[in-house]
């Protein structure tokens, strides 16, 4: 059983140490093979078990105010980020939309992909707030499985995206998810305020959302059905294909329940 266990780390060691992208060795939290797994393990502990049960005989709290600096910050962030991957695209306009490899060089363009694939990991970690929140206020409702999923998911995948493709064909997961997490969380802001515009424009964020998976599903769908080589992982072309037809199915289902029937007509 030793010998088992020895051979298995060995293996997890040569996957994430040895063979991911030398450049990112030194950033903090991708320089270490636990931290970020113990981090999505303690963020689901603590949101489906531990501050449940310690909210469990308490009253909400009122954290309204708090939720709208942290609304702010999520979209003055989110909105940086899209900006500066819209400038990155307008001064290399030879981008492949169909296949794009990462660019491994030492280079400024090199960096410049790898920062931007390490800022959006670390805003993939700041979303995880959003589940707390919920919990802390008692919105069970929130806290559904698509939601929990979605956000431990994401930061696994950012963590693994920087270690091995920080940049390329996966550049465009990350213009899209900034800019309708702006929208997202400019919503929330006026949300917070009781405002009926607010209340009109949540199905329209929603079809934002279903759009989103729709265009990703066919990025990474093309070269992974037609079997593209452009030096970009073809696993990668795969695991981004079968993530957005899952939580596409997981929105579509949304959308029906929380649209369908004549409910949004009847509310508008």
């Amino acid at each position: 059983m030793a010998q088992v266990l020895q051979k298995l780390y060995q293996g997890f060691n040569f996957l994430l140490v040895e063979r991911h992208d030398a450049r990112s060795r030194d950033l903090p939290l991708i320089d270490s093979t636990w931290q970020v797994p113990a981090i999505i393990g303690l963020y689901l502990i603590a949101v489906l078990k531990v501050v449940p049960r310690f909210m469990e005989n308490r009253k909400p709290y009122d954290l309204k105010n708090v939720i709208r600096l942290y609304n702010i910050a999520q979209v003055v962030l989110n909105s940086a980020f899209f900006l500066a991957e819209i400038y990155c695209l307008w001064i290399r306009p030879n981008f492949n939309y169909v296949c794009q490899p990462v660019d491994f060089s030492a280079t400024n363009r090199g960096y410049e992909e790898l920062a931007l694939s390490y800022a959006y990991f670390l805003l993939k970690i700041l979303d995880l707030a959003d589940t707390l929140f919920f919990v802390l206020r008692k919105k069970h409702s929130h806290v559904s499985f698509l939601h929990v999923y979605h956000h431990a998911i994401m930061v696994a995948m950012t963590y693994l995206g920087v270690l091995f493709v920080p940049g390329g064909h996966i550049y465009l997961l990350g213009l899209w998810n900034t800019l309708v997490h702006a929208v997202m969380y400019f919503y929330y802001y006026l949300a917070s305020y009781g405002s009926q515009w607010a209340a009109r424009f949540k199905v329209y964020l929603t079809r934002m959302q279903l759009v989103q998976f729709v265009h990703l599903g066919i990025h990474f769908g093309r070269p992974a059905l037609q079997a593209i080589d452009c030096g970009f992982p073809m696993i990668w072309h795969w695991i981004g294909f079968g993530q957005a037809l899952l939580i596409l199915g997981m929105f579509v289902d949304f959308y029906i329940k929380s649209y369908g029937g004549g409910k949004h007509k009847k509310s508008a």
